[in-house]
């Protein structure tokens, strides 16, 4: 360079009006490194690591990765933890501002440092490149990079204002998997690379459950989207063999699930979710088309009620709603179970955020009408009473569930009264409770759901403490009227009203799944259950055994089990 002082001092950087003169050997050179992006990376890029900046030997996938992001707008990357997934994308964007005139590149993270952190190292490396090779630097600081071509990079985090108002040709984002409020999020951002016909969209992660990421890496494979996929578990990183497999998993606990979605980049159900991973990818996609939809009112019904036909009876439903203040942020909710006979069935449901509690009564009534009068609970947490109030007392509807205190036993429905609540208040017993089984229905398909927004809340309905609830940026409306549902199907009154005793078919499901498991292994029941008699009790159980109430036994081999205890059986003769 004619004037030896770079950009504000900084000899490693090439500042305005600075000027160098190109042999023909550096011409040639220069436009190799301009149409060969991997000869590009190989040869001149550094990248920082423990050691200091360090030239690179990109493995495959790297290169598949640079192809794609070069060649198509649209990339998606679901890879392996520490495996190089960054660095891929920092050679590209660094190839990218130098040899394209006026092109602005956003990276976003779910928080700001780690942006600023991805664009410093871009920063590094650049600053290692050979001067010739670098066009003279306009800004650069923490947030954003500019060079004297026009093209810049800029760093930001996907929670703030920092990126609105720019037009990008390049986004990329990182951890797509681990950003909250994503809608809008992707909502603002992709507007602002949309129009153009060479701008790109870049998502690197590694899975977070089936959120977001999977949706769109899910379409992908089903071709309904354009974005490229670059999959990369962790047996495709060099030097990762079955020993590094084992000392990772030592050093997690033994955690298997958490090695599968970290390294082996499988999408399984976000960390404690109370359905589990196999389960919630196996509801994805069983929604239905409702038969019937009004976005006037966000009612969707997926059956028609079904009424008394000749010898046929009408069946039975319940409507479980949750209410929220009507004010744009929780939803008003209410899930419509036919509760005729297992499995349950989802048949209507709606949601909506901005309808007042007097509107939502007034729909609630319309619809419990139509399904044959059905049972209504409502959550009454913050203004669900008033919601149960409207339906009583001015619809005059007498199929609202009343409940009351119960003891440890938390609540039980009641049939009103002074000291009667006009729904169903929302305690820890209760949601405990109502999470403990509903866990069961859904991974039992003795509870059958529709509605995609349901569906979708699963997905992020994870453990928080000792409980459940939406993971940030979620909702929970639609699965807590399903919690809500669980609760109901464990109380004395339901089971008469369907004559169905839920918490007997799930343990009889259970017992058969158990029963089923252990066949492999030889296990086998040898004796059908049968009944003693008080004779052959009393002459078969040790005689230091305290009298009990006569039960229903069976012998197992020379042990009989009774009362939950085993027992040496003395002889007797077996009865069938």
């Amino acid at each position: 360079m004619s004037n030896q002082i770079g950009y504000r001092g900084n000899t490693n950087l090439k500042r305005p009006g600075a000027k160098f003169e190109f042999t023909p050997e550096l011409i040639e050179e220069y436009m190799k490194c301009k149409n060969d992006i991997i000869y590009f990376a190989e040869k001149y890029y550094k990248a920082v690591t423990e050691d200091g900046l360090v030239n690179i030997k990109l493995r495959p996938y790297q290169k598949e990765m640079i192809r794609s992001m070069h060649k198509n707008r649209f990339t998606i990357s679901n890879q392996s933890r520490q495996s190089g997934k960054t660095e891929t994308f920092r050679v590209f964007l660094i190839h990218y501002i130098l040899f394209n005139e006026y092109k602005s590149v956003g990276i976003l993270a779910n928080k700001a440092d780690t942006a600023n952190e991805i664009l410093g190292k871009i920063q590094y490396s650049y600053q290692a490149l050979p001067l010739w090779l670098q066009l003279a630097v306009i800004e650069f600081n923490k947030g954003s990079f500019v060079l004297e071509n026009g093209s810049r990079i800029i760093a930001g985090s996907t929670s703030s204002d920092s990126i609105r108002g720019y037009t990008f040709q390049v986004v990329v984002i990182d951890e797509a998997a681990h950003i909250d409020n994503w809608e809008a999020f992707y909502t603002s951002v992709y507007p602002t690379i949309s129009e153009g016909k060479k701008t790109k969209i870049v998502m690197t992660s590694t899975p977070n459950g089936l959120n977001h990421f999977y949706e769109f890496w899910k379409n992908s494979e089903e071709g309904k989207n354009d974005f490229h996929r670059i999959y990369v578990p962790w047996h495709k990183v060099p030097g990762r063999d079955e020993k590094w497999k084992q000392e990772t998993l030592r050093g997690m606990n033994g955690n298997l699930e958490k090695f599968a979605q970290e390294f082996e980049v499988e999408f399984l159900g976000s960390s404690g979710t109370l359905i589990a991973g196999w389960k919630l990818k196996m509801l994805k996609g069983s929604q239905k088309t409702p038969l019937f939809s009004n976005s006037e009112i966000n009612l969707k019904m997926y059956e028609k009620p079904i009424k008394a036909i000749e010898k046929l009876p009408q069946h039975s439903y319940v409507l479980i709603a949750d209410v929220s203040r009507g004010k744009g942020l929780d939803y008003s909710a209410f899930s419509v179970i036919d509760v005729t006979e297992l499995p349950y069935r989802q048949v209507c449901a709606f949601r909506d955020n901005q309808i007042a509690p007097a509107d939502y009564a007034d729909i609630i009534y319309k619809t419990a009408l139509l399904y044959n009068n059905a049972a209504v609970l409502t959550e009454i947490n913050d203004i669900g009473e008033q919601v149960g109030y409207i339906l009583i007392v001015e619809y005059g509807y007498d199929n609202v569930l009343c409940t009351e205190n119960s003891g440890k036993t938390g609540k039980k429905i009641s049939f009103g009264g002074r000291k009667s609540d006009k729904g169903i208040r929302t305690t820890k017993i209760v949601k405990s409770m109502g999470c403990s089984v509903l866990r069961l229905l859904i991974e039992q398909d003795k509870l059958i759901c529709y509605d995609e927004d349901t569906l979708n809340e699963f997905t992020s309905f994870s453990r928080k403490k000792l409980s459940y609830e939406a993971e940030a940026g979620k909702h929970d409306d639609m699965v807590m009227c399903l919690v809500l549902f669980s609760w109901l199907t464990d109380q004395s009154y339901f089971k008469e009203m369907t004559d169905i005793n839920t918490s007997m078919a799930l343990r009889e499901r259970s017992n058969e799944q158990i029963d089923n498991n252990m066949l492999p292994f030889g296990f086998t029941t040898n004796y059908a259950p049968r009944v003693q008699t008080m004779e052959e009790f009393n002459h078969s159980i040790n005689m230091n055994v305290p009298f009990r109430d006569f039960v229903e036994d069976a012998e197992v081999g020379r042990k009989v089990i009774f009362d939950n205890c085993q027992w040496e059986v003395a002889d007797f003769k077996m009865q069938y």
